[in-house]
This record gives C-alpha cells, sequence and structure tokens, in this order.
C-alpha cells in the first residue's frame, strides 16, 4: 500500500506516549499582548461626533467651506478600505456654509439664552466626564465586580487544569489523597464521571472543551486528518501544519474572553498557539514543553495571579500531559502510574496551597478536567488491516486517518463502493468480526462525529473501521517492524460511552457555590460540550454559539445535582477480556459502587487473555448511546458557527437564535468595552465644545456691542 503522508499508513509512529502529543519550536518563547492591544473597537459613538461638528458650525465666525471632511479619529472603514456605511451621510448634509450677517436684538437675545441653557447642561456633563478625564483610556474592565484578599483587588478569576488521560476510577486515598480529599470532604462540585466527544482523542476533546462544539462544527476531528478540500493534512504533532489557523473552526473561550475585556493567560492548551487574525487571542502563551517539571506550571500560575490587577489574567488555564505519556507507555495499571498520578496529586495540592496562601478561595474558581480515559492493549486483541480490506483493495488506499478508529480514503473515489462491498462480504466470514464493525461515513457521522451538516465533512474519510475497545487496527508489515510486538500499553480514541473513555471534572470556587446554593455538591453525569458554557458563566461572559444543552444557562444549576444515593450500574472496566487494573481502593468505587469491597482486587491478567465474545456486560455496539442514563438530552445538531455579528445586548440578556443553527446566533460583543469609553469620548467632545461656546459668546458680545 503506498504511504500517503508518513504518520497515516499504517499507524507506526503513534504507538509511543507522545502520540497525542504536539512539537513546539524550541527557540519558541511566550508572548504577550497587552490588554490594550486586544483589537478591543474603542471608536467614539458617530452621534456625539455629529453634535460636536454641529456646534463647531454653529458658532464658527465667517463662512466655512462647503465640503464635509472626515477626521481620522472618527473615520470608520470597511474591510475593503472604503468607508463604513455607517457614516454621517444618513442624518443629513453638516455641510452647509455660515456668512456673516446682522441680527435683530430680539434674534441675539434669543441666541443668548440658548447658549446659557445649554451651557447648564455641559455643566453637568462636564461633571461626570471629570471623573473619567484622569484617565484618558479608562479600564475596559472597570464595570466588573471587584473582590478584596486583603492586600489585593481581584475581578472573578478562573483557573482551568487539564489532566490528560486521567479517568475519574483513578483517584483513591492512597495514590491521590488530596483529590480524594477534595471529592470526598472538601468544598468540591463533581458528577461521578464526564463524557468525552467522540473520537475520544486528545486535540478533538481539548478544542471540544474550549469550544463546546462537537467535532464535526469545530473542524478537529481527529489528531490527524485529512482534507480533501484543502488537498492537505492536519497532523498535530507538526506546527507548520497544526497552528494554522484555518484548520480552526468556533471560537475557543480565550477569544470569547478577549471581545469581552477579558484576559487569559494559557499554559501549553492544545489549540491555544494558534494566533487567530481578527487579534482575539491570549494575553499569554506558553507553548507546548514535554519535559516540563509540574513544579514549573505551579510557579508559572502563581507568576500569573501575582501580577498587578491591569495586567492579571483572569481566564488561567495549564495543560498536564503526565497521565496520558505514562497510561500509552505503561497501560492502566503498574507502579509508573501510581507514581505519577502521585505527582500530579501534589501538582493539585501545591496549586490549591498557594490559593490558601493568597486567601483566594473565595476568589479563584478552579476547575479541573480530563479529555479522557485509557484502554489496555495486547497481541492478542489484534486487527489485521490486511484481512479487513482483501488484496484487491489493500494496495489502493491512498490515507488513513485517525487512530485507533481506522478511516480509509483510496485513491479514487470510485473504489469507495466496491471496496466496501468487498469489506462486508469478507467481514461476514471473518471470525473475529465480533471485535471490529465497519461503515459507511454517512452510517456513523451523525453518532460519531456529532453531525453531518457542516462544512467540515470532507474531514471524514469514506470508510471506517470501528474496533471495539481495547482492540487495535494494525498491518502485518507493521507488527514485523516491531518484532510482533504491539505497542502503546495503553490506548484511547474509542467510543466514548465505554466506560474505560470516561472523563474527569471536579470544580471548586465561589460560582459553583452561588449556583447551588451550598458548598459542596454531586453533579449528574454530563457532555464535556457543556465545559465552554460554565466556563463562560463563571467569567459573567457571554458564550459564542455551541453545541451545550442550554444556550440561556450553564450546567451548574440545581436541577442538575445528583440523586441522593445514586450508583453506577456498570463496574469497571466493563470489558470481556481479562484486564489489570490499579489494585487501589478506588474513591469513585466508595461513592457510587455497591461493590468497593470487591473492586479492591485487580481483574487479573494472565498474559493469555480470552475473549468472552457477546459477553460484554452493556453489550452496546460502537457508538450506541445504550446503556448510559446518565447523559444529558443531545442537543440538535447545529451548524458550524460563522463569524458573528455583535449582538444589541450584554451577557445579561439570552441569545436570539436557535441552538441548531449557531451560525446565525451572535457571538460575544464589544458592546461593553464602547461603554467604558464612553466619558472618555464625552470628555472630549466637552472640551471641544466649550471652547467653541467661548467663541461664541465672544461673538455675541461684539455682535450685541455693534447695535
Amino acid at each position: 500500500m503506498p504511504e500517503g503522508f508518513a504518520v497515516d499508513v499504517p499507524v507506526t509512529n503513534l504507538d509511543e506516549g507522545e502520540d497525542d502529543m504536539f512539537r513546539i519550536d524550541d527557540g519558541a518563547t511566550s508572548t504577550s499582548t497587552d490588554l490594550e492591544n486586544l483589537g478591543i473597537d474603542h471608536q467614539a459613538p458617530a452621534l456625539f461626533s455629529r453634535i460636536s461638528r454641529g456646534f463647531r458650525k454653529l458658532f464658527s465666525r465667517g463662512e466655512l467651506d462647503d465640503s464635509f471632511k472626515y477626521q481620522d479619529n472618527i473615520e470608520l472603514f470597511d474591510t475593503n478600505g472604503s468607508r463604513s456605511s455607517s457614516s454621517f451621510a444618513d442624518l443629513g448634509d453638516l455641510s452647509y456654509g455660515v456668512k456673516p450677517r446682522k441680527h435683530s436684538i430680539l434674534s441675539k437675545h434669543l441666541f443668548a439664552l440658548i447658549i446659557l441653557t445649554f451651557l447648564g447642561l455641559l455643566l453637568g456633563l462636564a461633571t461626570l466626564a471629570s471623573k473619567s478625564s484622569a484617565n484618558k483610556h479608562p479600564s475596559k474592565l472597570s464595570k466588573k465586580p471587584l473582590f478584596d484578599n486583603s492586600t489585593n483587588q481581584f475581578y472573578p478569576t478562573t483557573l482551568v487544569i487539564s489532566l490528560d488521560g486521567f479517568h475519574p476510577h483513578y483517584i483513591s486515598e492512597e495514590v491521590t489523597p488530596f483529590m480524594h480529599r477534595l471529592l470526598t470532604e472538601e468544598s468540591s462540585f463533581a458528577p461521578p464521571y464526564m463524557l468525552p466527544t467522540n473520537p475520544s482523542v486528545t486535540f478533538t476533546n481539548h478544542y471540544t472543551l474550549v469550544t463546546g462544539l462537537k467535532p464535526i462544527y469545530h473542524g478537529i476531528i481527529s489528531n490527524k486528518f485529512y482534507d480533501p478540500a484543502r488537498g492537505e493534512a492536519f497532523v498535530n504533532t507538526d506546527n507548520s501544519v497544526a497552528l494554522d489557523p484555518k484548520w480552526w473552526g468556533g471560537e475557543p473561550v480565550w477569544s470569547t474572553a478577549a471581545r469581552q475585556g477579558v484576559s487569559s493567560a494559557v499554559h501549553m492548551w492544545p489549540g491555544s498557539e494558534v494566533v487567530f487574525p481578527d487579534g482575539f487571542n491570549p494575553m499569554y502563551v506558553d507553548p507546548f514543553n514535554k519535559t516540563e517539571l509540574l513544579r514549573r506550571k505551579v510557579e508559572r500560575i502563581f507568576q500569573w495571579l501575582d501580577l498587578p490587577i491591569e495586567k492579571r489574567p483572569e481566564l488561567l488555564m495549564s495543560y498536564v500531559p503526565n497521565i496520558d505519556t505514562v497510561g500509552h507507555l505503561y497501560g492502566i495499571a503498574g507502579k509508573e502510574l501510581k507514581s505519577e498520578l502521585t505527582y500530579v496529586d501534589g501538582y493539585l495540592e501545591s496549586i490549591y496551597a498557594g490559593l490558601a496562601e493568597r486567601h483566594l478561595e473565595d476568589i479563584v474558581n478552579v476547575i479541573i478536567v480530563s479529555d479522557h480515559g485509557m484502554a489496555p492493549t495486547s497481541n492478542s486483541r489484534l486487527i489485521y488491516l490486511d484481512d479487513v480490506v482483501g488484496k484487491e483493495y489493500f494496495h489502493k488506499i491512498e490515507y488513513t486517518d485517525g487512530w485507533p478508529l481506522y478511516g480509509l480514503r483510496p485513491y479514487n473515489d470510485s473504489d469507495i463502493k466496491g471496496m466496501f462491498h468487498q469489506m462486508q462480504k469478507d467481514y461476514r466470514k471473518d471470525p473475529n468480526r465480533n471485535h471490529y464493525s465497519i461503515h459507511l461515513r454517512e452510517e456513523i457521522v451523525d453518532e460519531l462525529f456529532g453531525g453531518s451538516d457542516s462544512q467540515y465533512l470532507s474531514r471524514i474519510a469514506p470508510i471506517w473501521i470501528i474496533p471495539k475497545v481495547g482492540y487495535s487496527v494494525v498491518t502485518r508489515e507493521e507488527m514485523k517492524k516491531k518484532g510482533d510486538k504491539y505497542t502503546p500499553m495503553g490506548v484511547h480514541g474509542y467510543d466514548r460511552n465505554e466506560v474505560l473513555m470516561r472523563a474527569l471534572f471536579m470544580a471548586t470556587g465561589p460560582f459553583f457555590e452561588k449556583q447551588i446554593g451550598k458548598k459542596s455538591s454531586k453533579l449528574k453525569p454530563f457532555s464535556n460540550l457543556e465545559v465552554y458554557h460554565i466556563i463562560c458563566d463563571s467569567l459573567n461572559i457571554q458564550p459564542a454559539a455551541n453545541n451545550g444543552t442550554d444556550e440561556r444557562q450553564s450546567f451548574i444549576q440545581p436541577k442538575n445535582v445528583l440523586e441522593e444515593g445514586w450508583r453506577d450500574p456498570v463496574r469497571y472496566p466493563d470489558v470481556p477480556f481479562a484486564a489489570e487494573v490499579l489494585k487501589v481502593k478506588s474513591t469513585y468505587d466508595l461513592l457510587y459502587s455497591d461493590y468497593p469491597k470487591e473492586s479492591e482486587e485487580s481483574t487479573a491478567d494472565t498474559g493469555e487473555e480470552t475473549d468472552e465474545e457477546g459477553g460484554k456486560v452493556d453489550g452496546h455496539e460502537q457508538g450506541s448511546e445504550e446503556g448510559n442514563t446518565e447523559e444529558p438530552e443531545k442537543p440538535e445538531k447545529p451548524e458550524k458557527p460563522e463569524k458573528p455579528e455583535k449582538p444589541e445586548k450584554p451577557k445579561e440578556h439570552p441569545k436570539d437564535h436557535p441552538k441548531d443553527h449557531p451560525s446565525e446566533k451572535p457571538d460575544a460583543n464589544t458592546e461593553p468595552d464602547k461603554a467604558h469609553s464612553f466619558w472618555g469620548k464625552i470628555g472630549e467632545m466637552v472640551d471641544h465644545l466649550v471652547d467653541d461656546v467661548e467663541d461664541a459668546i465672544d461673538e455675541l458680545k461684539d455682535s450685541i456691542g455693534q447695535n
């Protein structure tokens, strides 16, 4: 089979621990963007400029030029460089001439009365405007609530931490004592688990977390994929490709925040290094560094939180790859995983200790998430691509997309039908058929990728091989190169409803306490599509169009509190083969299982795993929602949001457009920033008017004296 591009066929270099990592330029440095350079529109409202100009003309002596000249500070241009349609033409011609003439005594006194009345109005305006005259560029954040930790003032602040590959079942008093206390004793808000998005891979889910969009609508449908519309392949480990903003749809939360005057600092989050041309990017960005110690991550977070308020970010995001890396290398059990879990637990404890030291527990919201779980692999659970496709069509494959789900792209579209027909025939005779399924794109695109009405549909391969959890698609050539030993030891990317793919969500802070009405609570399981809206609500900003269940409010509501005594009907790891798991008393089982004592013992992995075909506990097919009763009701399929228009109202007003058409919904707007610059512009206008009125009064006196 031809190689296509190296990383795609077959999956030979995705077997290392860094399969989900993204490469950085060693010379890259952290970038900073001042708050004043966030691209917010600070133009003065045209009305005041017109009033100012009108009075200037009214009080001017001598004949004015008949031509109306735009001033630089009020000129508006569209994207083509022409004058904006929102010019002054719609209010009539202000470019009339004024010629000297004698006034009657009555008209002069009437004019004087008008001037005195207007001066009274100016006095009131000047009093208000003087409050902002000391600062010509008032803070865009001046209307935000302020909190005090007895040393400094803070605006609403949220810290989001992603623990890549962290399964909720990993938490235990023995291995992760701090996280255990957070779940059982402290003021935390957490569901038993969070559902990732299909496919459950790193880049796809991290971008869903920050956009609230399904993959088909934000465009990052996998870590690696081919886009025939562009004739290019997206490769998450190649920054020369992956950082092109054309790949990335939707609006990440740091852009939503920037549009509304809320600054952000993002540490290594997948997608954060993409520079969007509209300028709504994070204030601070740290590029990925695989070897960075967790201590350094803690220091970085508090470097940002210790900045003065005018430079301090209000949204902080940090990415921790450790558990995912170890999971790929060693699987879902063993001393290596235990050690890394304890290391990450200490990292979280250090962050909370730093917040407590600064008296920020009641000011800073902390949200801890993961993107997916992990499943064990084995030589006994391999599906050979050579056999599934067959000799006739194997050499006709140009690209393979995704992993462990396997998308096939033949050189010629005319071969799609024949290839799939042959695969179906062979599938019916394959004794291994219970461990995978084959599909055309149209059969699975809604369930697997979230919809079909998207401009990114062509990024989904036409034919798919969907292995059951724990099974891997390989080629015989690949296994020969590996010495017939399959690696990595842990894999994710399977159906999001698999127990092993579950993700983590834990949160603390004043936003959650206020929303729920108590210090801690267990929440119903929910999809990671909800996280974007949760972050936005915690910062008092209006979310852009998204696929969350409620466009008016986030998931953090009293109605979504978990019922007392809820128990999980399935048992971790819920697979039909022998698999070794951590030998610990899982906090999850302690809280949500009827058999915690039984779960202390691992399911022994003898090395000779025997599959119980058809004996899986939940028995659902790949992509099925069956057996997962706690998943929130699915929102209707939206179109990928287009570049938004600014809405008329700020956040407190609900969105006006339906969820299933986010392309029609307005995104977060810059209205608050215009409001903050209002008094500054009033002050400038008053300065001009006072000068003109003084001249007019002098002229009036001269005119009265002449009569």
